[in-house]
C-alpha cells in the first residue's frame, strides 16, 4: 500500500512540474538497460537500489562520494559506476537518480533481468566486477558503504 501511495505523490508531483513520464528512459536522462557494462574500464561497480528501500537512500550519498574519491585518485577512466534500480520502473529509477544526484549511469531493472545475475538478494547491494577476458568477474560484494569508503577503495582499485 505504500508503495502505490508513494509512487502516486511522485506522479502528482511530477505532473505538477511538468516533468515527462511518458516512460522513455532516455529522454528521462537513465541510461537504456543494453548500456550496463558496456564500458572499457576493466572495473565496474554497481549499486542496486530500490527506491522505496530508506537504508538505499540513506547509502546513496555514500556511493556517490565513493564515485568522487574515484576520480580523485586518478582512477575515473578504469571504474565504471552503475546504479540499478531492483524491480523500479523508469520512472521510479529516474526519480532515484534526481532526488539523490546520481552522477553516473542509472538504469531500471524493473523485470531484475540485470539483478538476477548476481543471486538473490536485497537491496542495498554493491558489488565490483573486474573484466577477465570476455567477460565480467564479480570480486567484491557488500551491503554497506557508509563510512567505509577507504576500505572499498583499497578493495576494488587496481
Amino acid at each position: 500500500m505504500s508503495r502505490i501511495f508513494l509512487l502516486m505523490a511522485v506522479v502528482l508531483g511530477w505532473s505538477v512540474t511538468g516533468c515527462s513520464t511518458s516512460g522513455d528512459s532516455s529522454a528521462a536522462g537513465l541510461a537504456p538497460a543494453g548500456s550496463f557494462l558496456q564500458t572499457n574500464a576493466p572495473i565496474a561497480v554497481v549499486d542496486f537500489f530500490d527506491m522505496y528501500c530508506h537504508t538505499c537512500q540513506t547509502e546513496a550519498s555514500h556511493v556517490n562520494e565513493l564515485q568522487r574519491a574515484v576520480n580523485s585518485r586518478g582512477m575515473g577512466s578504469k571504474v565504471q559506476f552503475y546504479a540499478v534500480g531492483w524491480g523500479n520502473s523508469p520512472l521510479e529509477a529516474e526519480t532515484y537518480r534526481k532526488r539523490f544526484k546520481v552522477p553516473f549511469p542509472v538504469i531500471s531493472d524493473r523485470d531484475l533481468a540485470i539483478s538476477k545475475r548476481y543471486g538473490s538478494f536485497r537491496p542495498p547491494l554493491l558489488i565490483a566486477l573486474r573484466r577477465e577476458g570476455g567477460t565480467w568477474k564479480e570480486f567484491y560484494r557488500t551491503q554497506h558503504v557508509m563510512g567505509r569508503t577507504d576500505e572499498i577503495l583499497n578493495a576494488i582499485l587496481p
